[in-house]
């Protein structure tokens, strides 16, 4: 689906590269997990994923398309089939949730159609469906500045679940939940992104969900790839030193689960 060669590029806006030579490869249908201490470069890497910002070096490939080599118009529809869920969703604080939900659905919607769902969403029941399985059942026709900012954070998310791309990416989903509600959101991710044969890559600071969650793991140290295979590869000396080497405290690790494969009633 999307591939990485060689890649340098720096944070969104910036000069000074943050990626050295990453090579990484997504394919369809992937899960994905991206871990490594504060500065590693993860959000940088999702951007990168998502079209964001053009490299400094290296080639980036989606379906075989360098979209960098595109005209504007064609990124744009290219664009169109991957969805980013930030860290800290733009949202604005007077929008209806409904509608801050639903504008993940305007690439694929005409003019007419996209200004009806400023005022009055024809898709409000896909927007409460995704957001009852969020956890936020009664939040569907609230302002977005009425909501806590855990709440905010799953409406960004819950922007994944109606879409119609084919890449998701979630920058640390899970920066302002509890244990309990980040364990069902990963779990909602997974089974949705499953469903609908969408690629899922979350970068994640808590490690011991990184390695229960996803099948394959990538380790980012100082904006290179130093780890990209199954959770049972990495071991709490390679976890200690990727954190060590950042200058960032280790997280406090369970014993190393083997990947968990979806149910096959999720992949139905």
């Amino acid at each position: 689906m999307i591939a990485l060669g060689g890649i340098d590029a720096a944070a969104l806006g910036g000069t000074a590269p943050v990626l050295h030579g990453v090579n990484l490869a997504v394919a369809a249908g992937e899960l994905l997990a991206v871990i490594g201490a504060s500065g590693a470069g993860k959000t940088t890497l999702l951007n990168m994923l998502a079209l964001m910002q053009a490299p400094l070096a290296g080639s980036l490939a989606l379906d075989g398309t360098d979209p960098w080599l595109q005209t504007r118009s064609a990124r744009q529809r290219l664009r169109a089939g991957i969805a980013l869920a930030p860290q800290q969703p733009p949202l604005p604080p007077r929008q209806r949730v409904a509608v801050a939900v639903l504008a993940a659905r305007l690439p694929g919607m005409s003019l007419a159609r996209s200004l009806r769902t400023l005022w009055s969403p024809p898709d409000a029941p896909l927007a409460q469906a995704a957001l009852e399985q969020l956890g936020l059942p009664d939040k569907l026709w609230l302002r977005v500045d009425r909501l806590s900012g855990g709440e905010r954070q799953r409406v960004g998310l819950a922007r994944l679940l109606v879409s119609d791309a084919r890449l998701w990416l979630a920058d640390e989903p899970l920066a302002a939940l509890d244990p309990t509600r980040a364990e069902q959101v990963l779990t909602v991710l997974r089974r949705n992104a499953a469903e609908r044969g969408a690629a899922l890559v979350c970068s994640l600071h808590q490690v011991d969900l990184a390695l229960k969650h996803f099948p394959r793991v990538v380790a980012l140290r100082a904006g290179r790839v130093v780890y990209d295979g199954p959770p049972g590869g990495l071991d709490e000396e390679l976890l200690e030193e990727l954190y060590r080497s950042q200058h960032e405290s280790p997280p406090e690790l369970a014993p190393l689960p083997q990947a968990v494969p979806l149910p096959q009633a999720m992949c139905r």
